[in-house]
């Protein structure tokens, strides 16, 4: 890697002629990629990166060029002084403006390190999110460095499990990366984790194309094929998923990558089951036991150990079966465990940042009112006297404040303790209903108790969605409005992606600054869930259109679609129109339904503000 950037900085040094002008812009911005890259990675170019940076400042006064220079010292200076970083952040966007190619370097270089280095994630995807503001304004010929901006921020929320994120920043780079293997890998997994197989494999196989075509290591390639099998596990085309498996966990033990070895065996070993060869399944659960243990990423045993139990359930060791399906139950609380961790972590450092933005702010206004009263003590005794009178007013009104906010902090706390409280525990008790009936399904049954076991499972499964939705509406970090807005949106895209349905979601400016309490919010969803839920299943529309706005006193939604509508005054047997009527009086809003025949349907809903 050293050697490499010696060679990098070897060929910028020799075409940046320093008397020579750069052709545009763009060329610019890549020159001065670059440089930045060489002085990040290899510490010892950093001398001869100086120089060459100090020759052009002195044939030329250019601003940019300035900029970037403050940005290469300040980087140099990160790690002996830690404590600058805060006072740089807050200076990019003003000082920088002009500059909007050197403001993405700086978030970027800003957020790497509260990632990776500080490990304060509330910052760094403070930081990540003015860079990703930065890229939708700004094109990739004025954001040099887009693709490894768009790779980087989709990294960071596949990391959270924001895999529509993650999948929306991977679509958004990928056109402008000169290797798209990991746009394409990542965006793969992202379908994958939501379930959405066929979408998965698609770009998982983009990404072994790009392999080949690149001539990349063989490692790269069998990678994606492995995921592109476990794909076809997923889908139970076993005949398709076991030679891709195969390959990938031959290339891994080849490389000695345990952690991907165990992570072919197991499904392999599930297949291997399923065609009932005991000995070989046991041979590669034995294995993939053992690499687990090599590669210590312990996170695998949550899909071992459920394979483990299978096996032994299907040789008629029931001991063992049930045994091992208590040790899945522990390791899908464990891995929940750490996950909520990291979103515990991000909770605190958020509620820190809001402590320091307020004591700086109490700060500031004592540094008034003592200047005030300093003027009040020169000027005359009356005026003395009302800057008293004043300053105690103001305190009692910071105390006030100060016990309004704890409160608010606590409601706040035990909010956030419900909706994990009911995220661990409600959420892993029916985790486990269902993962039992599933078990007792794979038993032979007679017909009548294998259909009460389906419905168990699916209304288990029911109840895990409508927990989901309660613990988003209690949970405190969902109460700003642009949280509602993504998720209504995230929602409306992917019931039509799978209907093949247009879908136009428009929300203006004023709505995603609106306040509206949890309950409002909660039946605000509901009530928008259950439209957009009737217009797929029923409407056989092409188009549904929702629009959000702000008018006089008011909140509006309207959800439209171009179906062959129905007869509102009909009567009917479901609960789906009298319960939006009731979640609309719960909150004081009005709901009206507009359908003709072959002419669509509208639904509009308004909250008085």
């Amino acid at each position: 890697m050293k050697a490499y950037f010696l060679l990098l900085l070897c060929f910028v040094l020799s075409v940046s002629n320093v008397s020579a002008q750069w052709k545009d812009d763009y060329e610019k911005g890549k020159w001065l990629d670059s440089l930045r890259k060489a002085y990040y990675f290899d510490k010892s170019s950093r001398p001869a990166i100086g120089k060459v940076l100090k020759q052009k400042l002195q044939q030329q006064k250019d601003g940019e060029l300035q900029a970037f220079v403050e940005l290469i010292e300040f980087t140099g200076r990160i790690d002996r002084d830690p404590a600058s970083v805060d006072s740089f952040y807050e200076q990019i966007e003003k000082k920088y403006k002009a500059y909007p190619n050197i403001q993405a370097m700086c978030y970027q270089n800003i957020g790497y390190y509260y990632f990776m280095v500080a490990v304060n994630y509330e910052k760094a995807f403070g930081a990540y999110l003015k860079l990703e503001k930065l890229l939708e304004v700004y094109p990739a010929n004025v954001i040099t460095n887009y693709a490894n901006y768009c790779a980087e921020i989709s990294s960071a929320f596949y990391k959270f499990k924001d895999y529509k994120k993650a999948i929306e920043l991977g679509k958004r780079g990928v056109d402008y990366a000169s290797n798209q293997w990991d746009f394409y890998n990542t965006i793969g997994l992202s379908f994958m984790e939501q379930h959405q197989i066929d979408s998965a494999i698609h770009y998982l196989q983009k990404a072994v194309d790009v392999a080949v075509e690149k001539k990349m290591l063989n490692v790269y390639r069998t990678i994606s094929l492995g995921n592109i099998g476990y794909g076809y596990y997923r889908k139970k085309e076993y005949e398709k998923a076991k030679p891709l498996i195969i390959i990938d966990l031959n290339e891994a033990l080849k490389t000695q990558d345990y952690g991907l070895a165990s992570g072919a065996e197991i499904p392999l070993a599930d297949i291997y089951l399923t065609e009932q060869k005991w000995a070989a399944a046991n041979v590669l659960l034995d294995s993939a036991r053992h690499h687990i243990a090599l590669s210590r990423q312990l996170k695998r045993l949550e899909k071992f150990f459920p394979v483990r139990s299978r096996y032994y359930q299907l040789t008629g060791n029931q001991k063992l079966a049930l045994a091992y399906r208590d040790s899945t139950i522990k390791a899908i609380k464990q891995n929940d465990s750490i996950f909520n961790s990291l979103l515990l972590m991000r909770v605190q450092q958020r509620t820190d940042l809001e402590k320091l933005v307020e004591e700086k702010a109490k700060l500031e206004s004592y540094k008034k009112v003592s200047q005030i009263r300093m003027i009040a003590v020169i000027v005359v005794f009356v005026i003395l006297l009302i800057v008293i009178l004043v300053v105690r007013y103001y305190r009692g009104r910071i105390e006030k404040d100060r016990k309004r906010i704890e409160e608010l902090n606590r409601i706040m706390a035990l909010r956030q303790k419900l909706s994990a409280d009911m995220h661990d525990d409600i959420g892993s008790t029916l985790s486990s209903i269902s993962l039992y009936t599933h078990s007792l399904l794979m038993q032979p049954q007679a017909d009548p108790q294998r259909n009460t076991l389906e419905k168990i499972k699916q209304n288990a499964q029911n109840v895990q969605e409508s927990i989901g939705d309660i613990i988003w509406s209690v949970n405190p970090d969902m109460d700003v409005m642009e949280q509602v807005i993504a998720r209504m949106r995230a929602f409306g895209a992917d019931m039509t992606e799978h209907a093949g349905i247009v879908f136009q979601f428009t929300a203006d400016g004023d709505v995603g600054n609106l306040s509206l309490g949890m309950a409002t919010r909660k039946n605000l969803y509901l009530i928008y869930k259950e439209v957009v839920n009737n217009a797929v299943k029923y409407s056989i529309a092409t188009t549904i259109n929702v629009l959000m706005k702000v008018e006089v006193g008011a909140f509006s939604m309207i959800i439209s679609d171009d179906g062959v509508g129905f007869d509102v005054s009909a009567k009917r047997s479901g609960n789906g129109l009298s319960n939006m009527n009731r979640r609309a009086e719960e909150v004081g809003a009005a709901i009206t339904i507009s359908s003709k025949e072959d002419k669509g349907t509208t639904v509009t809903l308004k909250i008085p503000l």
